[in-house]
């Protein structure tokens, strides 16, 4: 990604809000089937160089397990927060969303999420 100069298009929507059309995944190439092994530095690693080059749609996903490397890269990145369009899911605590996303919120060390 050396050298490059990514201007990434953006979804603007009724209510202003804007959605980088391309976003950076942290989902199956990552994928963790180890749990209890720690943060990926190789992940936050590219996450941040992603960011270093346009890329502010970070996309993650509890089922990953990557949302902890996501919320470390993010704060490296020194990115400011209202810059980043931050996206995860949720499936293994389906059944009580609202604790599913305060456990993602604070795996990610964020207040809040984008979509």
């Amino acid at each position: 990604m050396a050298g490059l100069d990514v201007k990434i298009p953006a979804l603007k929507l009724n209510d202003g809000t804007s959605i980088p059309l391309i976003g950076y995944g942290t989902g199956t190439a990552w994928y963790k089937s180890d749990a209890g092994g720690g943060v990926d530095r190789k992940l936050v690693e590219a996450t941040k160089t992603a960011t270093k080059h346009g890329y502010y749609h970070l996309d993650g996903a509890e089922v990953y397990d990557t949302e902890a490397e996501l919320g470390v890269a993010i704060k490296e990145s020194k990115v400011p927060r209202e810059k980043l369009f931050v996206t995860t899911k949720v499936i293994t605590n389906i059944k009580d969303i609202p604790n599913a996303i305060d456990m993602s919120l604070k795996k990610l060390h964020l207040d809040y999420v984008d979509l």
